[in-house]
């Protein structure tokens, strides 16, 4: 089924935020610096090129969610910030207190021992894993049943 070229991500960041408000969680967005039109303060990010900004109520002023990305205002230690946050840049929205949420992997590049899995037109994307961060691989532990 096309998709049209509209993102999901936006309608997912907002339906995360509602829950979020609802149950008293601190959503942190997760923010990959590297993709065009990103405005954050630099000194802020991480080596890979990721910031996690708090975007809750307290935390910031202005805030709007498009479906071209997230803008608002928010202070890093006293300095006023506008910050802009297009839609391919957003990797992940999660909570402070139970890092539930979401991780967005059409914004995400598999590592370099994934490339073999994936097909020829995605082998040529124009993203490389050097742009842009991999998630964490998670995998389910079973416990061990004690007779």
């Amino acid at each position: 089924m096309p998709n049209h070229g509209i993102s999901k991500v936006p309608f997912l960041v907002k339906g995360l935020l509602d829950w979020m408000a609802e149950t008293n969680l601190t959503p942190y967005l997760i923010v990959n610096t590297r993709v065009e039109g990103v405005s954050v303060p630099e000194a802020f990010a991480q080596p890979d090129g990721t910031i996690t900004l708090n975007i809750g109520g307290d935390a910031v002023r202005g805030f709007q969610l498009e479906s071209e990305g997230i803008y608002f205002s928010s202070r890093f230690q006293g300095n006023a910030y506008s910050i802009v946050v297009p839609t391919a840049a957003i990797l992940g929205l999660v909570s402070r207190e139970t890092a539930e949420g979401l991780w967005f992997s059409e914004h995400v590049t598999p590592s370099s021992g994934e490339q073999d899995d994936l097909s020829e037109p995605e082998k040529s994307g124009a993203r490389s894993s050097d742009d842009i961060p991999v998630k964490p691989k998670l995998s389910l532990v079973t416990p061990i049943k004690k007779d």
